[in-house]
């Protein structure tokens, strides 16, 4: 598969240099970031567990480039695939083309990051690991790829934008079988940024017994049968606030999601508070870190998580982090990419460093 995907890609970057010598106006970059670490969770399916991973960054590699139209409009392309270090294999990230204009906006069309995506710097998750992602991903704000998607971008307006997206149902989707809709509001203004964004997504496969850790959901016992897959509706609107000032950036973040699931009558509500916080105290050193409470029903989730990155370069850092779970009771913790702990408290740290390109 990953020869496949290389010789693919060797490919187009033949095909795409031959394209930008006959079109000045052609441009085309390979971009990406590489990472490599060694995780400790302890009571991981009730043991502690070593295993070589990379969870503080989401390693990609990316081909994208775009073409002059005339004017300020321009045709734009991206493809990039998630690549896995320890096991030297990729996975489809994003595959979208579309056209940009500074008068007009942006629209892109193909699989590509949602709205939500844009939530990830108002969170303090996404800086210090995936691990620390709010239980069960049920916001979304950590960002994540739909696939069959239309999205649009207006151009910045005295500090405002908007955004709006619709993604088709397709059967074989890997991200989703139901439709998607979404809109967004942004404003920027010196250090302070605000951000708001609803979104409805159909169709996602979900399983609560290993992503949530509970007993029951929507009515089902799920604790009797820990591979039911439910396909579930997420509806989720979100406000986020980050300041930036000496050094310091300042985020917060609060989620509202309604949940459904197709074939159950019930419904669930889950929210979530985000907050963290991060600082450069040096040109090379980082310090970060945060904490987010979510309650599902009669079910909560209190996460706390820190990090520490030392950039040996402008593209090379080293990196520490440690993320602690603890679940309410009757519940058991489970951090995203792990196995269910045997109890209500389950905590991780890695060390390893990260490459970009």
């Amino acid at each position: 598969m990953i020869q496949r995907n290389t010789q693919a890609l060797l490919l187009a970057l033949s095909g795409l240099s031959l394209a930008q010598g006959a079109q000045a106006q052609s441009e085309l970059k390979l971009s990406g970031l590489l990472g490599s670490g060694v995780l400790y969770t302890r009571d991981s399916g009730g043991r502690s567990q070593l295993q070589m991973t990379s969870t503080h960054a989401a390693p990609f590699l990316a081909l994208t480039g775009s073409e002059s139209l005339g004017g300020d409009l321009r045709a734009i392309f991206r493809w990039s695939n998630s690549v896995f270090v320890d096991s030297g294999t990729l996975a489809p990230l994003e595959s979208y083309l579309g056209l940009s204009s500074g008068t007009w906006g942006t629209l892109t069309l193909g699989a590509m990051y949602d709205l939500l995506a844009d939530a990830t710097p108002f969170t303090s998750e996404r800086y210090t690991s995936l691990l620390a992602t709010h239980p069960g991903n049920l916001d979304r704000t950590v960002g994540n790829a739909l696939s069959n998607l239309v999205k649009y971008k207006s151009p910045v307006f005295g500090g405002f934008q908007f955004g709006a997206m619709y993604g088709f149902a397709e059967a074989d989707s890997t991200t989703n079988v139901g439709r998607a809709v979404g809109a967004e509001l942004s404003y920027v203004s010196g250090p302070l940024q605000a951000l708001a964004i609803w979104e409805s997504v159909k169709g996602i496969p979900f399983a609560p017994a290993t992503r949530l850790g509970v007993p029951s959901l929507y009515g089902v016992d799920v604790a009797k049968a820990p591979g039911t897959m439910l396909s579930q509706t997420q509806d989720t609107a979100t406000v986020g606030l980050a300041y930036t000032s000496d050094g310091w950036r300042w985020m917060g973040n609060y989620s509202h999601t309604r949940l459904s699931a197709a074939g159950l009558q019930q419904t669930e509500t889950a929210r979530t508070i985000d907050v963290g916080a991060y600082k450069y105290l040096t040109n090379q050193l980082r310090i970060g870190g945060g904490y987010s409470l979510t309650k599902l029903a009669s079910y909560r989730w209190d996460q706390v998580h820190g990090h520490v990155d030392y950039a040996l370069s402008k593209r090379t850092s080293l990196y520490l982090l440690g993320v602690l779970q603890k679940a309410g009771p009757g519940q058991k913790a489970v951090l995203r990419s792990q196995a269910v702990a045997g109890g209500r408290r389950q905590s991780a740290f890695e060390v390893g460093m990260t490459h970009a390109f």
